[in-house]
């Protein structure tokens, strides 16, 4: 969870295990409202894929509503993705071998 200067939450990320398979690791993102856009969901979503990569895992899944674009747009830019239509919801799988060049830390930045 972060917190904004007045320690408001800010944003919350959480990725772990959620079957069993192998592997397989589910993205929770949530950044509030009036944060939108500014590319905190991106950062820690490419913070996430990075620390579920280099802990063995080879897929991320997230689970959203089909019509929040955003969220699908940020997950496209996180690399390949398959997409699986439930009603109104899509789960949508990232290949976390294939991450895009930029999805990665900075040189320098500290294994978890």
């Amino acid at each position: 969870m972060g917190l904004d200067a007045d320690e408001r939450p800010l944003a919350l990320v959480c990725v772990g295990p959620i079957s069993r398979e192998p592997g397989l690791v589910d993205l929770g993102l949530q950044v509030a409202d009036d944060r939108h856009r500014q590319g905190i969901g991106t950062a820690l979503a490419r913070q996430a894929a990075w620390i579920a990569r280099t802990h063995g895992a080879h897929t991320r899944t997230a689970f959203t509503q089909a019509s929040n674009a955003p969220m699908l747009r940020l997950l496209e830019r996180l690399g390949p993705t398959q997409h699986t239509r439930d009603g109104p919801y899509v789960e949508v799988r990232v290949a976390l071998d294939a991450l895009a060049p930029d999805t990665l830390p900075p040189a320098g930045t500290a294994s978890p």
